[in-house]
């Protein structure tokens, strides 16, 4: 048998296809949350202690064994007839023989690449195919695993981070159309974020919509007060106060 393919879909709701075919991962909660762990540490193979302890915490030392053996089995039959997971000592892990690759670290690859990137429009290009590969949060569809909860916040943080550059580029060539879409998104996630705020300030008033630049600056200082107990940054309001003279 050749090397198995595999693309795992860990943004939004996951998705897993293997050497072509989609995978039916319905049957078995577990066995999918298992196969989606044993995909997002494949560096190394997980220990059978860690496996128990991550997805029956509160369970028996043989029950839990007995457990992450019903759903090794449950994820093998879901895999067929491909061999993706094997035993490593006392562990698992995806075979290393395995060609994988995941939406989620192709994301990291362009949001580095975007973060690198020293033309503006390559920077661009990197960050907004970070964008259409960021359809979700991570593994949006197991939203009470425990597990996921530090990466999901780290790639959210991510996706924030390289929305709010996007912001800033579009501002600098002049497409504020964009950005100040782009811009309002960012901040229904992030309310806080100033850096955000000031880029749609600015589109607002780049495209002659003063009065909405000043509501702007107003909202913030609002929120930043209410949430964080700051105010804005003196660029800011420098910002705001240039806006406010007549033009």
């Amino acid at each position: 048998m050749g090397d198995v393919r595999v693309r795992a879909y860990l943004l939004g709701e996951f998705r897993l296809v293997v050497n072509g075919r989609l995978i039916d991962t319905r049957a078995s909660r577990r066995s999918r949350d298992l196969i989606a762990y044993l995909l997002t540490h494949r560096e190394s193979a997980a220990p059978r202690d860690v496996l128990t302890e991550t997805f029956w915490p509160r369970a028996r030392p043989a029950a839990a064994r007995n457990s992450l053996h019903v759903a090794l089995t449950g994820a093998r039959r879901m895999l067929r007839p491909a061999e993706l997971i094997e035993r490593c000592g006392e562990g698992y892990r995806i075979v290393r023989s395995a060609l994988v690759w995941t939406d989620a670290e192709e994301f990291e690859r362009c949001c580095r690449e975007g973060r690198r990137a020293v033309d503006p429009a390559e920077a661009a290009h990197c960050l907004e195919a970070a964008g259409l590969l960021f359809r979700g949060g991570f593994l949006a569809d197991q939203p009470y695993a425990e597990w996921a909860a530090d990466r999901r916040e780290a790639l959210r943080a991510l996706a924030l981070e390289a929305q709010s550059r996007l912001v800033v580029l579009y501002t600098d060539r002049g497409d504020h159309g964009p950005a100040a879409t782009l811009a309002r998104r960012v901040l229904a996630d992030d309310p806080c974020n100033e850096d955000v705020h000031r880029g749609l300030m600015l589109c607002y008033a780049r495209t002659g919509l003063r009065h909405l630049a000043l509501l702007q600056y107003r909202q913030l200082v609002v929120t930043l007060w209410d949430d964080l107990r700051v105010r804005p940054a003196g660029e800011t309001t420098e910002l705001y106060e240039r806006l406010r003279q007549p033009a």
